[in-house]
């Protein structure tokens, strides 16, 4: 634990810094605030941070952490602008090291709140406050600081009336939350939400990849290439999702330059070059990467929410992301290349879900029973990150776009599962929580049981949230917050069910599109059945087709 006299005291900029710095930390909303007291309490070297929310950050918003705490002579001019422990002369600007530094995000937040902090200094026996009235008063406080920000923008109700709904401003902030929580692993973060919790993020100092299996997923984590090349001063280090876990929006694409989250034009055309074609059309790279370089070489200072730097090199960090990203993409990635027999006497575990109970009964069938009792040999290759399937079956060819071939037979698996109502449905061992807006929580109460048809089950546990209980078994690995906002969405609309059916099954892909021996027999298995259950009646353009002379002759003119 470091004592007083080795902590920065705060003190006011030189008016001739305060010049060069751009305009004021913009508080725009809920998750800015968020965002300016985390930061501050990573720079205070804190090791654990605790965040409450009440109605998405508009009614509260507390941040402790056990950092090194603010001497008591400097509570009261932490108020004041331009006042920072962070930079002291005009040539610090130009290495700039921590989360925060232009001392103007205090006050901001002060000025549109009824504010409060709290901080004890390390070192030190007694804590103090300040509020709103500037006065500094003793207070019961461990070593660190909280800060309590109390109904934001109650002074100013034209700024209050732009928030979005409570809903989208706490997405803002579970966004926000994973997005620092990926840059600074050795910070452990509890992050609760009307007394729900949201995040627990244990500190970990040499187990990153938990962090990343805790805010990205397994399915990422083990589907993605492991990034570490260095050059020239420069360090890109992360985790590059393969086409298998590309998604269906930008939302999990993390760049940090120095443990700060940037965008850069420059750096997305990189990423996007080096990935070329390797990810299929309409979808977006997941990604987790970390640019390390001289602080010299960077410019952070270029906008007020400091989500935007500008590089003093900017040709050769571009070429520096692009060749190594490339480098990684190219090597060869071990795909499945089988040529097995699979005997009548290998046997395999099936598990299926009682609808009423939950309960998970193991039952046992031959290999051969997948392939509906054909006994010759099947050969099949994966192909293109497991994007495309080439299968022989009985001397027969066939060409299989993995993913699309997986939504038209999960289309019908579940058309018909709530047409007979019969939907084998996934119990979620750890509830999950969703916020609904009132709108969709009335559509919910009207239509509880047709959901549940679907194969999911909610609960309503506050006025705007639900827990989600259980998804369709076949949509095991989907994003369930986004299959319920889907489904909600065609139900509002008054879809189809075939519509419907087809939304959902979307989802199918969410976690990727890898596939294992056994997942590789099933798909199969699953195009032979429904080739059989829909004979005479295909729709055109099927996503897989057999490859006789005639066709592959048609595909070579």
């Amino acid at each position: 634990m470091s004592d007083s006299s080795s902590v920065p005291r705060i003190h006011k900029l030189p008016t001739a810094v305060a010049n060069q710095i751009a305009a004021g930390e913009v508080i725009e909303r809920p998750a800015s605030v968020v965002k300016e007291l985390i930061e501050n309490s990573i720079d205070a070297a804190a090791t654990k941070i605790v965040v409450d929310l009440e109605q998405a950050g508009v009614s509260l918003i507390r941040v402790r952490d056990n950092g090194q705490g603010i001497h008591k002579d400097d509570l009261s001019l932490a108020l004041q602008a331009h006042a920072t422990s962070k930079l002291s002369t005009f040539s610090d600007l130009s290495h700039i090291v921590s989360m925060g530094f232009r001392g103007e995000a205090i006050p901001s937040i002060a000025s549109v709140s009824r504010f409060k902090m709290t901080s004890r200094l390390a070192g030190t026996d007694q804590a103090w406050s300040i509020d709103n009235t500037a006065h500094v008063k003793p207070a019961a406080h461990e070593t660190g600081t909280t800060v309590e920000v109390n109904d934001l923008f109650f002074s100013t109700p034209g700024r209050r009336k732009f928030l979005k709904s409570e809903k989208t401003e706490y997405l803002h902030i579970q966004s926000l939350i994973r997005s620092i929580s990926l840059s600074h692993f050795s910070t452990g973060l509890v992050v609760r939400h009307n007394g729900h919790n949201l995040f627990n993020l244990p500190a970990c100092e040499h187990d990153v990849e938990q962090r990343i299996i805790n805010v990205c997923g397994r399915s990422f984590l083990n589907k993605s290439v492991r990034v570490d090349v260095q050059k020239q001063g420069l360090r890109l280090w992360g985790w590059l999702g393969l086409n298998d876990v590309a998604r269906s929006q930008s939302d999990r694409q993390y760049f940090y330059v120095n443990g700060r989250i940037v965008r850069d034009k420059h750096v997305n055309h990189a990423i996007r070059l080096a990935y070329d074609d390797r990810i299929a059309t309409g979808r977006y790279a997941s990604y987790v990467l970390h640019l390390e370089l001289d602080p010299s070489m960077v410019d952070v200072n270029v906008h007020p929410a400091k989500s935007e730097v500008r590089f003093s090199e900017t040709r050769n960090i571009h070429d520096f992301i692009f060749s190594s990203l490339s480098a990684c993409l190219s090597k060869p990635v071990i795909a499945i290349d089988n040529e097995g027999i699979y005997q009548a006497n290998d046997v395999h575990i099936q598990q299926e879900v009682n609808e009423e109970n939950n309960v998970y009964n193991a039952t046992h069938f031959k290999q051969t029973d997948m392939l509906a009792e054909r006994k010759s040999s099947v050969k099949y290759l994966a192909l293109f990150t497991n994007q495309f399937l080439i299968a022989t079956i009985e001397n027969q060819e066939y060409l299989i776009d993995i993913a699309k071939a997986r939504v038209v037979i999960t289309r019908q698996y579940l058309l018909d599962g709530f047409l007979s109502d019969t939907m084998i449905r996934r119990p979620i061992l750890v509830p999950v929580s969703c916020e609904l807006d009132q709108s969709q929580l009335n559509l919910f109460l009207k239509q509880a049981s047709i959901i549940k048809q679907w194969g999911i089950e909610l609960e309503q546990i506050t006025p705007t949230q639900v827990l989600i209980r259980s998804i369709p078994a076949r949509l095991i690995y989907a994003e369930v917050i986004l299959l319920i906002n889907d489904l909600l969405a065609a139900l509002a609309n008054n879809k189809s069910n075939e519509d419907i059916a087809y939304l959902l099954a979307q989802h199918v892909n969410d976690s990727g599109t890898m596939l294992d021996d056994a997942s590789q027999l099933q798909l199969i298995n699953d195009i032979l059945k429904y080739d059989n259950d829909n004979l005479g009646s295909q729709p055109k353009d099927l996503p897989w087709r057999k490859l006789d002379p005639e066709t592959l002759s048609s595909l070579l003119r």
